[in-house]
């Protein structure tokens, strides 16, 4: 690393630790490993989980960044990672995924159908036994 590299580095860390800001919604741990590892059981008949029975029902998990929808008896569970920026929490739901950074919108295959974001959402796997929904 140069000199001017490092020094846009370390200023970048003392202005957002100036105004207080980390990276920690960067991280991957928070997304359970759809090919090696952690898996979530989710039971349909305890909230905040009984909204995915409906049809078009969603929410962003509350406890990991993953963004889970119920199509027509269909659950699929994907990132909330947005591919534009980075942001995991900031979601709304009509038909189709808006992140509300910067309105990058997803639809219920995780697709981009409007940017600035130009790759999907990652997949997360998905089974269902009965109430019982398992990610991961």
């Amino acid at each position: 690393m140069d000199k001017r590299e490092f020094l846009k580095k370390a200023s970048l860390a003392t202005a957002l630790a100036y105004f207080g800001l980390t990276l920690e919604s960067c991280s991957e741990e928070d997304v359970p490993d759809p090919n090696g590892g952690q898996e979530i059981v989710l039971d349909l008949t305890e909230p905040p989980f009984s909204i995915l029975q409906n049809d078009q029902g969603w929410l962003l998990h509350p406890d990991y960044d993953i963004l889970i929808v119920n199509v027509s008896g269909t659950i699929s569970a994907f990132s909330s990672r947005c591919t534009h920026s980075g942001c995991t929490r900031n979601w709304s739901y009509s038909e189709e995924f808006t992140c509300t950074c910067h309105g990058s919108k997803f639809n219920t295959s995780g697709e981009v159908t409007k940017g600035p974001a130009s790759s999907p959402l990652a997949k997360v796997a998905v089974s269902k036994n009965g109430n019982l929904v398992t990610l991961g």
